[in-house]
């Protein structure tokens, strides 16, 4: 059987260094099996259920339906759950846990005791710096150009930057789309790429037609890097943000639909496994045909 060892896929026991991006109100049970069969690992927010019982039920829903590895994106600050939400992460033998907004410090040493792997979102060295201090496994290096929630350093930048003055591995996030973007991150030092945009455009994920045709026919130039939204930095779709400016409702902030940059590489929807088989299908291609250094003889 195939595989792309990375030090991210030796930690996690998976074949591909392919995360499956939690995304709020996406990711599902569903989309976490089909990306863990096909040889990655799917991640989904404990939020995406309404109560800490339902996530139970979706934990025990995913492992029905595959075997493979999957990750749960807990939100540090935000999350009142918080608590209930990492005990049944670690009752129920989740793999790997990803904090966001707050200090990871309590949650790597619970984790820890369990052998649950920890990575944290970053977009700068300082939080970087911070979070290996408390003892997380590995970063996410959010780019610019990546959907939702996104930093403001290139990639080209900040992936090898994070790499040089860390002694933790670093996953890259921020408009992969193919195996040209996967091979381009573990070239910059990367773990594994981080994948959300492009899995929002699959038949499994449950999101509105209309939302999944948006980013069909987007380019990069139909992003927008705003606060207006969360009151945080985050990359949505111009055409879902005009609505919301018109007020049309209450809530309509649900219908203000995040995606990166890698919109102008997205044309068709696909299932998730074909999605991770065809990048690293792509992957293989590219690394064997980039230019090779050639020595010329001397005169």
């Amino acid at each position: 059987m195939d595989r792309i060892e990375t030090e991210i896929t030796k930690m996690l026991g998976i074949r591909y260094p392919i995360l499956a991006a939690p995304m709020f109100l996406v990711s599902t049970p569903k989309i976490m099996a089909e990306v863990g069969e096909a040889g990655g690992l799917g991640c989904m927010p404990s939020l995406n259920c309404r109560t800490s019982a339902e996530f139970r039920d979706a934990v025990r829903e995913t492992k029905k339906l595959t075997k493979a590895p999957f990750g749960i994106n807990l939100v540090i600050k935000m999350s009142g759950r918080l608590q209930e939400d990492l005990e049944i992460c670690l009752q129920e033998g989740v793999r790997l846990i990803i904090t966001s907004l707050g200090d990871p410090t309590e949650l790597v040493r619970a984790a820890k005791a369990k052998g649950t792997f920890v990575f944290s979102d970053v977009i700068n060295m300082r939080h970087s710096k911070k979070v290996e201090a408390a003892g997380v496994d590995a970063v996410i290096a959010v780019s610019a150009g990546a959907g939702g929630h996104a930093g403001a350093i290139t990639p080209f930048v900040l992936i090898p930057w994070l790499k040089a003055n860390l002694k933790i591995p670093v996953v890259a996030s921020g408009a992969i789309a193919d195996g040209k973007g996967l091979a381009a991150a573990l070239a910059l030092g990367a773990g594994a790429g981080y994948i959300g945009t492009r899995f929002i455009a699959t038949h499994e994920a449950p999101v509105e037609k209309e939302y999944k045709e948006m980013i069909l026919r987007a380019s990069p130039e139909d992003i927008e890097y705003t606060k207006e939204v969360s009151g945080t930095n985050a990359n949505f779709l111009k055409e879902s943000l005009e609505q919301f400016r018109a007020g049309k409702a209450s809530g309509a902030w649900k219908n203000v639909w995040s995606a990166g940059h890698n919109v102008g590489l997205i044309s068709e929807i696909k299932g998730c496994r074909q999605v991770v088989e065809e990048m690293v299908s792509e992957y293989g291609r590219i690394v064997e045909k980039l230019p090779r250094l050639q020595h010329e003889k001397a005169a």
